[in-house]
């Protein structure tokens, strides 16, 4: 018998997401692929089904698009039977540049899917889960929440979101029996590089993780119960501590000569 019912994950077509509806696949009955790009997700969910037996369906969605959250909730419901009772929030996208040269309307969708569509999504699941008393949620957050990122601003202001959000909502969730965990990444081998415009330095590609590593880490919390954040890599454990020994002025100062792309 397997584990759950229903994965809804997002950013499936690609890297983490799709890394972790592998891993989670042999686990779950059903799996609802979200992404905007539709011939990808139809590939991996025929392969998924071939593979594991599970019922796998591809949902085409841009999520950047406000209220595009909901419809995504409730196509999930009307596929499948049921609410989700695993959700995977991994979509995210991030722009490198100067905030001033960055578009506005390409980081306002920017926060449309990194933060309102995860909200949307956490909240519509949490409500069936608690009725439950059972659920995960687990929101991909980043190494960049736990600080400033000048050059990168808006996109680790919204990981910081991500990771603040998701630690509320996991003290809020235990009493009804569901867990929230957080996914916080460092550098990962992945295609954000390329749409986030950001330059891969040879410490880049040092510290860089590749994605079937952190998603089994990530799947191996959802199926232990533990830990609730997630921080893959010794190097980026050993980053985040030394980060809370400094001040908070000399971070930011070090993580903009890390991230400007003149650089």
């Amino acid at each position: 018998m397997k584990r759950y019912k229903a994965l809804l994950i997002t950013g499936a077509s690609a890297g983490i997401g799709k890394e972790i509806a592998y891993a989670l696949a042999p686990q779950t009955d059903n799996i609802v692929l979200v992404a905007r790009r539709a011939d990808k997700l139809e590939a991996l969910a025929k392969d998924l089904s071939v593979r594991f037996g599970v019922k796998a369906y591809a949902l085409p969605a841009d999520l950047s698009v406000s209220g595009s959250a909901t419809q995504v909730f409730d196509k999930t419901i009307e596929l499948v039977g049921r609410p989700p009772d695993l959700l995977v929030n991994d979509a995210g996208v991030g722009f490198s540049g100067e905030a001033s040269e960055i578009p506005t309307e390409s980081e306002v969708k920017m926060i449309t899917l990194n933060v309102e569509s995860l909200m949307v999504l956490c909240k519509l699941a949490l409500k069936p889960m608690y009725a439950r008393r059972s659920g995960v949620i687990l929101n991909v957050a980043s190494v960049a929440g736990f600080q400033p990122g000048p050059y990168m601003a808006a996109y680790y202001a919204s990981k910081a979101f991500v990771l603040s959000y998701s630690e509320a909502l996991a003290e809020e969730a235990r009493p009804y029996g569901v867990r929230v965990l957080t996914l916080c990444p460092g550098t990962v081998d992945t295609e954000f590089h390329f749409f986030a415009s950001s330059k891969r330095g040879y410490l880049r590609n040092l510290l860089s993780s590749s994605p079937q590593s952190v998603a089994w880490e990530a799947a191996r919390a959802i199926l232990l119960g533990f830990p609730e954040r997630i921080v893959p890599g010794i190097v980026n454990k050993a980053v985040l501590l030394a980060e809370r020994l400094l001040p908070r002025f000399v971070v930011t100062r070090l993580t903009g000569k890390f991230l400007d792309p003149r650089k």
